[in-house]
């Protein structure tokens, strides 16, 4: 009875830790042939305009994120959904313990036979418990990795904008993974990226 019981502390949802940071990730990928082609591209260019001062800018991603109303509501869509599967697995944990204690109770009044088969059913209801909880947590981080991609895609799109329109010829973002140390407040376009996204997010809203 007592190794039953052992597992129950892992089907908690102390174990699904949900961390909703939707981070762009900005290097791009370089396996497929066109992109290779584009980065000769641009090494010509670069060439060919030696007398032409590079043009950078970077965004700070914390600022971004805490500003973008997209993601805010998808944040808080998520969280709800979280918190709704915390209660979930929170009631069927507690019908769990309840199954258990009643048979802790009842295992002096059955056979041995009685006593295994009753064991083997709490073993059977625990790993059906554990499958349900890692399916909903994949579950919701399936949810974070699309939104995520819906935060790139947007950022990417105006980001691609500005460098167009002010011919930039470098974006960065300067976040938690230290990809900038120190840039001159010159060189930030946060302000402008974010208020071209939540322009584009309530224009699209009214939709």
């Amino acid at each position: 009875m007592d190794n039953i019981f052992k597992g129950i502390s892992i089907i908690s949802l102390g174990g699904v830790i949900l961390l909703f940071a939707l981070r762009s990730n900005p290097r791009p990928d370089t396996s497929s042939g066109k992109d290779d082609h584009k980065g000769m591209i641009l090494q010509r260019d670069t060439e060919d305009a030696a007398n032409r001062s590079l043009r950078v800018a970077f965004v700070r991603m914390d600022s971004l994120l805490a500003n973008y109303e997209h993601h805010k509501d998808l944040k808080k869509q998520l969280e709800q959904k979280y918190k709704s599967m915390e209660a979930d697995m929170a009631r069927r944990t507690r019908i769990f313990e309840e199954n258990y204690r009643e048979l802790e109770k009842e295992a002096k009044n059955l056979s041995p036979r009685e006593l295994q088969a009753a064991e083997a059913d709490l073993m059977a209801k625990q790993q059906e418990l554990i499958r349900y909880r890692d399916s909903r947590a994949q579950e919701l981080l399936a949810e974070e990795a699309k939104l995520n991609s819906l935060i790139k895609k947007d950022l990417d799109d105006v980001v691609d904008e500005l460098a167009k329109e002010y011919g930039l010829d470098l974006v960065f973002t300067q976040d938690a993974a230290g990809t900038i140390l120190y840039g001159k407040t010159d060189f930030d376009i946060t302000q402008e990226v974010v208020n071209r996204l939540n322009q584009r997010y309530m224009t699209n809203a009214k939709k």
